[in-house]
């Protein structure tokens, strides 16, 4: 009943979505291209280490949450499962189209770069 619980899950995913924007504050404010990939790669290494806190917080701290997944097998329902098969093929065909528009973009990038470069280059 409140919007805010300090639940271990919710906190550590907290965490892990400041360390996330504070990443893409980062590239866009870092203009040398060289300190702002080694920055950009400390914040992300540190997000990478936040993520098995963030999943294995409801194993260490006991909270709101519930254990889904414990030792080798999967105690989901059928239903369930079928949800999970559809949102990841379904999350599944969504990036792979985003993947080929950024694929695009970058090709097109490059063509307006070799571009910029003739039109330099003749003048």
């Amino acid at each position: 009943g409140t919007w805010w619980d300090w639940d271990p899950r919710l906190t550590t995913t907290l965490i892990l979505w400041l360390i996330y924007v504070s990443n893409m504050m980062l590239r866009s404010v870092v203009e040398n291209p060289s300190r702002r990939a080694s920055l950009s790669a400390v914040v992300g290494i540190i997000g990478f280490i936040d993520v098995p806190v963030v999943f294995m917080s409801i194993r260490w701290w006991r909270a709101i949450h519930p254990v889904v997944i414990t030792g080798s097998s999967i105690n989901l329902a059928p239903t369930m499962i079928v949800t999970l098969v559809v949102c990841l093929i379904a999350f599944t065909i969504f990036f792979v189209h985003l993947l080929q528009l950024r694929l695009r973009l970058e090709l097109q990038r490059e063509d307006v770069y070799q571009l910029r470069e003739l039109v330099l280059y003749e003048e």
